[in-house]
Formats: C-alpha cells, sequence, structure tokens
C-alpha cells in the first residue's frame, strides 16, 4: 500500500507498506488478518473453572496470559473489509484543482531552451474542455521580473539624460551617446547566436549593464574632447587625438572583462549573460572609439 514519498536528491522515491503475516507472507485476504484488543480479556479467568485449574496447579501462567490476549480473525469482529483509494492530497492553484509537473534540463541546456522544446510538444495537445496550462517555476519568475525590471526603466532614462545635460550644459552630447546604445546590438546578437544560448531575462541583465559601461566610456572621451577644444587645439584634430589617448584604458578594460566572462560561458543559468556582454563589449570597444567622434563631427558640424 503505497503511504508516501520521499525525495532522493531530486528524485522522488515512493514508500510502500506490505501487509504479511507471521510467517511473512502475504495475506490475500485482509479478513483473516489476527487482531486482538487493547483491554486484556480478564472474563475469560473469573470463572470456577479457571480458578480451580489455578488453585490444583493444572493451569500455567503462561496459559492464563495467552488466554488473555487470544486472536481474533478480523473477519469476525467487522460486518466486512473493502479497500477503496482516494486522493491523499489535492492540489489547487487560485482555488481550481491543478496538477503540478516539474523537471530539470539536461546537462549543458539551458532551462528556457528546455522549456521551448517541451512546449513546441504541449502546443500539439487537444486540451479537453474547462483544462488550460499555464507555466510556472523559473518562467513564472523570469516574467515578474522582467516586470519589475523595466518598470522603473524610463525613469532611470530620463535621470541619466537630465545628469548628462547638467554635466555637459548642451543637449547634443547626450544626444550623440544615446545614439548609440542601440548600436551594442550588433555585438550582443552574434554572440547569442554563435554561443548557441537564449536572449533571456539574464542576457537583458547583461545589456542594461553595458548601456552603462557604453555610457561611462562615452562620458570620459567626450570629457577628454572638450578639454582638447577647449585648450586651444583645431576641433578636428581634438577627435583623432581624445580618440587616441583613450584607445589603451577603454580597449583594455574591455579586454579584461571579455576574458573574465569566459569561464561563465560554459554555466547553464549566466552563459547568455556571458555573452552578451562580451559581444557587446567587443562592439563598445569601436563604437567609442570611431562612431562617437564621428558622430560629434557631424553634430557640431566639424569639417576639413
Amino acid at each position: 500500500i503505497p503511504l508516501g514519498s520521499f525525495y532522493d536528491g531530486i528524485h522522488k522515491q515512493p514508500i510502500y507498506m506490505n501487509t504479511l503475516d507471521a510467517d511473512g507472507k502475504p495475506i490475500d485476504d485482509l479478513g483473516e488478518a489476527s487482531v486482538f484488543s487493547l483491554i486484556p480479556n480478564v472474563s475469560s479467568i473469573l470463572n470456577k473453572e479457571t480458578m480451580e485449574g489455578i488453585m490444583t496447579g493444572r493451569l500455567h501462567k503462561a496459559d492464563l496470559v495467552e488466554s488473555m490476549f487470544t486472536n481474533t480473525p478480523l473477519r469476525q469482529v467487522g460486518e466486512g473489509v473493502s479497500v477503496e483509494w482516494e486522493d491523499p492530497l489535492v492540489i489547487r492553484f487560485n482555488g481550481q484543482r491543478a496538477q503540478r509537473v516539474q523537471c530539470t534540463p539536461v546537462e549543458n541546456m539551458g532551462t528556457e531552451a528546455a522549456r521551448k522544446v517541451v512546449e513546441a510538444e504541449l502546443a500539439k495537445l487537444q486540451l479537453p474542455e474547462g483544462y488550460t496550462l499555464s507555466w510556472a517555476g523559473e518562467k513564472e519568475a523570469s516574467d515578474q521580473s522582467m516586470k519589475y525590471l523595466f518598470k522603473n526603466f524610463p525613469i532611470a532614462i530620463i535621470m541619466m539624460i537630465a545628469i548628462l545635460i547638467l554635466l555637459f550644459g548642451d543637449y547634443k552630447t547626450p544626444a550623440i551617446l544615446f545614439s548609440c546604445i542601440p548600436m551594442i546590438l550588433i555585438g550582443v546578437i552574434p554572440a547569442v547566436l554563435l554561443s548557441g544560448t537564449t536572449f533571456g531575462f539574464v542576457a537583458i541583465v547583461g545589456v542594461l549593464g553595458l548601456i552603462g559601461m557604453m555610457l561611462k566610456n562615452g562620458i570620459v572621451l567626450m570629457d577628454e574632447i572638450h578639454l582638447e577644444i577647449s585648450g586651444g587645439k583645431p576641433p578636428r584634430q581634438a577627435l583623432i587625438d581624445s580618440s587616441l589617448s583613450r584607445l589603451r584604458p577603454v580597449a583594455m578594460a574591455a579586454a579584461t572583462t571579455i576574458l573574465g566572462m569566459v569561464p561563465l560561458l560554459s554555466d547553464a543559468m549566466f552563459g547568455s549573460m556571458a555573452a552578451t556582454i562580451m559581444g557587446g563589449l567587443f562592439m563598445g570597444t569601436i563604437i567609442t572609439l570611431i562612431i562617437i567622434p564621428v558622430l560629434y563631427a557631424i553634430f557640431f558640424h566639424i569639417k576639413e
């Protein structure tokens, strides 16, 4: 008879109860199972015959104890024995009866990739009327995290633009920096495709981190350009010299970060984030040292 279950790691193992008789043989008929009363049968020894046996020595203590704790077949003390199965636990979700299924992806396969494989098979099922399917677990947690992640994202963008305008004193410099941000996808998309990872929640977090890195490198370069121009250097030469002076620190910072992400590429959870940051930083270095100076020349009408 199944009594319950226990988990050996992540594997569920059932617990069964075997019904055996005194010889260790299974009881085919539960009606033949022996039962005894929790209260000793004292009335069986309180009679004249038993008392005479005790006084004459015909009866021993063992015989008296055995008579007090005699066994009786179960069918003799009841109207019958029947076995009925019932659910020991009814799982409900939002008040509705539900069945929850979970699994662990195979090695070297991300959770989102495994979910898409299962989703393709589930799409072939014809559910009866009144039945629905919904995703829980990491998918549900990821969707909720995405909701809260982008809830205040517009406010953050507005604050960054305001800070950049106050820092540089014009609107063209923030426009140059923010126009370069979508270009990091040129490096992100090939990196995700080549690594075979899924562009999910963790990868989006990596992209948001790349935005901060891009703005930081762009601010440093813009500040250097303004210093060069304010020092009396021709604007065109100031752009070239500023890019050359920022080449080593920007490239070295990007290279060390990219190399630091290499061990995470094989990780099932953070592999997509590592690939995103690696591809985005590689393209971000080119954007910072080449695209931003070109856009600066266009926005501020710097010619030969």
